[in-house]
């Protein structure tokens, strides 16, 4: 196996120099930089990026910072998907993955905190970030590398990878609506997730264009809310969930109440719980996966901002 010693010996400098060439050091000319680049790929050179990473006081490993979620919280299939296109995206990187989940905002932060000071993580991915969120805030005065995965709060500091949500949610009602329905239902959670608010922008611009009335839920705690907007006059004759998990759980409340009743549906993400629980309804797929390497791969090209990342209606 080739080593730093014989890239150096070949190229008659000396260790030192040819370690800081192959880390770009710009105290070494390009000119030297270049010819021992040359000189390491015609060698098959693997750098060990543990080794190169403790020089620089940096552990090859990637944050991923979750939402704040209660305890009893069920996975979303959504960020597991897109846990395995980032877990793919980092091998060639040879990065691995340090997961950090709270059912507290200060108890996340701690965990933060903790992996960038003792283990010496300086790259993050957030997964949705909150209005003058702690976590971004202090990554941000930290100078840390981190990445958005959805729409940012702080649009124009914070780079990030997202879905245009609004237009999903545009062609999603446009799709629903082709059915024959004229009140679908709007379903979202009762937290203020941007994406959700994004994807319920495009829904009421949709109804507004045709001259319908939207109907939002998102009253989680009221279960008579559930049985009210499932009888209403006019009466709900479709639903969306702005993603699976929200929609699945909107159903099941409603069948408890003996309240729901067989309709055109249409949800966010294109899970296997869906498609186990639901198999008929209509999916806009937001590509977890790819949206998961597209921001490893902003996380590594600090160069660019953002990057937007396709969807597709699936039914």
């Amino acid at each position: 196996m080739t080593t730093i010693k014989d890239i150096a010996r070949e190229a008659g400098v000396s260790v030192s120099t040819a370690s800081r060439a192959m880390n770009d050091n710009p105290r070494i000319s390009v000119a030297t930089r270049q010819r021992i680049h040359k000189i390491a790929a015609e060698l098959k050179y693997v750098p060990n990026d543990s080794a190169r990473n403790l020089t620089r006081g940096e552990a090859n490993m990637v944050g991923l910072v979750m939402p704040v979620t209660g305890e009893d919280a069920p996975a979303d299939p959504f960020h597991l998907d897109l846990m395995r296109g980032i877990s793919k995206a980092l091998r060639p990187h040879h990065y691995t993955m340090a997961i950090t989940i709270a059912s507290q905002m200060d108890q996340l932060l701690v965990q933060v905190k903790s992996l960038a000071e003792q283990s010496r993580v300086k790259n993050f991915l957030i997964f949705y970030a909150i209005e003058n969120g702690p976590v971004t805030d202090y990554l941000r005065q930290q100078g840390l590398n981190y990445v958005v995965i959805g729409h940012p709060r702080a649009e124009g500091r914070d780079r990030f990878v997202d879905s245009d949500n609004v237009a999903a949610g545009m062609a999603a009602t446009e799709r629903l609506l082709k059915t024959g329905i004229q009140h679908p239902l709007f379903i979202r959670s009762d937290n203020d997730y941007p994406f959700e608010q994004r994807r319920e922008a495009g829904y009421r611009q949709v109804m507004k264009e045709h001259g319908l009335t939207p109907q939002v839920f998102s009253q989680w705690g009221n279960s008579d809310k559930v049985q009210s907007m499932m009888t209403a006059d006019p009466a709900i004759d479709g639903l969306i969930g702005a993603d699976d998990v929200l929609l699945v759980r909107f159903i099941s409340a409603s069948q408890r109440l003996h309240c729901f009743r067989p309709m055109p549906m249409l949800c966010f993400n294109n899970s296997r719980l869906i498609g186990m629980v639901l198999p008929d309804v209509i999916k806009v797929d937001l590509l977890p996966r790819q949206m998961g390497a597209q921001a490893v791969d902003l996380l590594f090209d600090r160069q660019k901002q953002k990057d937007l990342v396709d969807y597709r209606i699936i039914g």
